[in-house]
């Protein structure tokens, strides 16, 4: 049974899938704990700058907890439409960024989970795939939209048909996630980017999360893009962040964005 923590550590808030046992497999109830923890990060911006996702143990989620879904009255679709969608958007919607630290298995729903963070930061041994093809199971949990856009057509059937996985050092090449660092040094790695991001310039991050959201879902063309952009960067330039690294620089000092 995996329990859903929610820890503070500052400007950091650490949400941790707490069940080795089970692998971190995650049921519905897992689900609205995810949704109701971010609820509370999200409360508690702007004093929280960072959100960490991560599983307790060698495995980051192995995906969702069937072992007692009784296949005959089991509602898929009510499942993924009704409970790990919102908990997506939810997670995505955090005006702060959202990191996903990730080592051993991200599978399926456990997938679905982490490339719902802004960053992923793997194990390069890590493994990212679909085990759905031993179950007789469609790749689910927004994974379709991901591979394709990054590995294409033919990878992401050879990733669905053979049941293969990825590892973090190979989903980092193909784009999956965002770097891959040995899995001794992935905790370590981890923190040395939570602290540079806490100290950074909050309300630019917002700005960024927002427009490169936007661009990824709509993608608009280069016109718009630059236009967009200039509208962007002077709505940041009126930013006490924005004073602030214009003057350190100036001055030769690191800028203090707090």
């Amino acid at each position: 049974m995996t329990e859903i923590q929610l820890k503070n550590r500052g400007p950091i808030a650490e949400l941790v899938l707490d069940g080795p046992e089970s692998r971190n497999a995650l049921d519905a109830d897992n689900l609205r704990d995810i949704a109701a923890a971010v609820a509370k990060v999200a409360e508690a911006v702007p004093n929280v700058r960072v959100l960490l996702i991560r599983g307790e143990g060698k495995v980051f989620c192995s995906g969702r907890d069937i072992a007692n879904v009784d296949v005959e009255t089991d509602d898929a679709h009510a499942f993924l439409a009704e409970i790990f969608a919102p908990v997506f958007q939810t997670i995505r919607a955090l005006p702060i960024p959202v990191i996903a630290q990730v080592q051993g298995a991200a599978l399926g729903l456990g997938y679905g989970i982490a490339a719902a963070a802004d960053i992923i930061f793997a194990a390069d041994d890590a493994k990212f795939g679909s085990p759905f093809a031993a179950i007789g199971a469609m790749l689910d949990s927004g994974a379709h939209h991901v591979f394709l856009d990054r590995v294409g057509y033919h990878r992401t059937m050879d990733l669905i048909v053979t049941g293969d996985f990825m590892t973090g050092a190979e989903a980092a090449a193909a784009g999956i996630v965002s770097r891959a660092v040995p899995a001794a040094e992935l905790s370590a790695f981890v923190e040395s980017k939570l602290e540079k991001i806490v100290t950074g310039p909050a309300e630019a991050f917002a700005m960024e999360k927002g427009f490169v959201q936007k661009l990824a879902d709509e993608r608009p063309n280069l016109a718009e893009v630059l236009a967009q952009e200039a509208a962007l960067q002077e709505s940041a330039r009126q930013t006490p962040d924005y004073a602030e690294g214009f003057t350190a620089f100036q001055e030769r000092r690191k800028p203090n964005f707090d």
